[in-house]
């Protein structure tokens, strides 16, 4: 068995008492203004493998992140040395690179009338005192599980039991101070199903504030391992033009691709196949997408981004038409527009459609489709974020009469992704939530399949 090092760099200072005394050094080493995010975090973690330990890791860990502002340049340092010359040492570093960097009228704090002043209780804060034993007895259930679905589970890559909880403060010397209390535990599992010539792997995990929410270490293990078993006897199709249906996880890569179009950095950076799209029709009138930051217990719920901007809930497609970008404070400055409160990112996006019912799971999403290809999985290729062509290689069945007919794999869709999302017919009531995202299956009109 081998066994993780175990990390201890925590220290008895509360972790605000500690972003106070970094705000503190940075004035008094000469910053005009300073930002710092400073975090608490103790984790635990073990793999177990083929049925064997293969790790067990504990992690102690503090961590300060200060942003020094001075002449109209910026810079930022980090440490895990939190003692008072500790974070003296980490400030003079970053003024010392401030002061060699190009000046930058987009840099500096958020005014103090941009500043998250409501800071209501998410419900992210469920420690488990959970034993290390106890991680590595569910670890094992999720290997052994997925092993006794089918003798053709040759071997497994490892389930992992995931466990962490922390602190993490935003402090800015106009005066912000938010305090995030957060936990996240998570299992997954992976499968290596074994055919007469191939060998195809299957993975299946889940995530959750509370551990009580978790799935199953048995329905994770039987989900691996399923849909490792699912993918053998592959074949590929011939090239041809024809409807797709993706599943709800490969449907969240769709998204994950507009979201990336979206936010600030591919904007206002390199460019992006959306910019000055704002108020035009990008999906068909029935899709809808809303962003919540409160959802209780969300994996992506917060009050505030990394500048203090208050999140907010918001209509990002509303009937289709775009009516906003994901932008930090920077980028916004950047773009000449207004801060969304997305500097870490989007909160809980949900995907909607006026079309979908209760009945209208898979078993009638695979009739919708009645001929195509149904995907599972999404792997490697990407997209020209300048012009929103996509092209990647894709996993999952061939589809004949509205019934799947065999697996299929060594594929390729490409397309444009305006016209992927402007092609969207229907959204499944399979759906899903995971990391941050809601959506149920995705069945678009058509897509060029690349096949032998």
């Amino acid at each position: 068995m081998q066994t993780g090092a175990v990390e201890v760099t925590q220290t008895d200072a509360d972790v605000g008492d500690i972003a106070a005394l970094a705000l503190e050094l940075a004035k008094a080493n000469g910053a005009e203004d300073a930002k710092v995010e400073a975090s608490r975090t103790e984790g635990r973690s073990v793999t177990v493998r083929g049925g064997v330990t293969a790790e067990r890791k504990l992690q102690l860990a503090s961590e300060v992140t200060i942003t020094v502002y001075r002449d109209g340049r910026r810079a930022s340092t980090s440490t895990s040395d939190v003692s008072r010359s500790g974070l003296d040492a980490a400030i003079v570093a970053a003024l010392q690179i401030a002061a060699v960097a190009a000046r930058d009228e987009a840099a500096g704090p958020a005014d103090e009338m941009q500043l998250a002043r409501d800071y209501p209780d998410l419900d992210l804060y469920h420690p488990a005192d959970i034993a290390l034993n106890h991680m590595v007895e569910s670890a094992h259930r999720a290997d052994s599980a997925a092993y006794a679905v089918d003798k053709a589970i040759a071997a497994t890559n490892g389930a992992c039991v995931h466990t962490t909880s922390g602190l993490s403060i935003l402090a800015t010397s106009r005066g912000f101070m938010g305090r995030t209390p957060w936990s996240m535990h998570a299992i997954s599992a992976s499968a290596v199903a074994a055919g007469e010539r191939e060998r195809q792997i299957g993975f299946w995990s889940d995530a959750a504030r509370n551990h009580e929410d978790l799935a199953s270490p048995d329905e994770v293990g039987k989900m691996a391992a399923s849909r490792a078993l699912g993918a053998l006897n592959s074949r590929s199709v011939a090239t041809e033009t024809c409807p797709v249906l993706f599943e709800p996880m490969a449907a969240m890569s769709l998204l994950r691709e507009f979201v990336g179009a979206a936010s600030g950095d591919a904007l206002y950076r390199s460019g992006s196949f959306l910019t000055d799209r704002i108020g035009s029709a990008l999906f068909p009138e029935h899709v809808s997408v809303f962003e919540d930051p409160f959802v209780m217990r969300g994996m992506s719920s917060r009050c505030f981004d990394g500048d203090g901007i208050p999140a907010a809930q918001r209509t990002v497609i509303d009937r289709g038409v775009l009516k906003g970008y994901f932008l930090g404070l920077y980028a916004a400055r950047r773009l000449k527009m207004s801060p969304t409160g997305n500097g870490y990112g989007p909160h809980n996006l949900e995907v909607r459609s006026g079309r979908s019912d209760s009945t209208g799971g898979l078993r009638s999403m695979l009739s919708r489709l009645d001929r195509g290809l149904f995907v599972t999985d999404l792997v490697g290729g990407g997209v020209n974020r300048l012009n929103g062509d996509f092209s990647r290689a894709a996993r999952g069945f061939w589809v004949e009469g509205g019934e799947i007919q065999f697996a299929v794999s060594g594929v390729t869709l490409a397309s444009n992704l305006l016209a992927t999302f402007g092609g969207l017919l229907a959204i499944g009531a399979d759906r899903l939530a995971r990391g941050g995202i809601t959506t149920g299956s995705w069945l678009i009109d058509e897509m060029k399949l690349g096949g032998h």
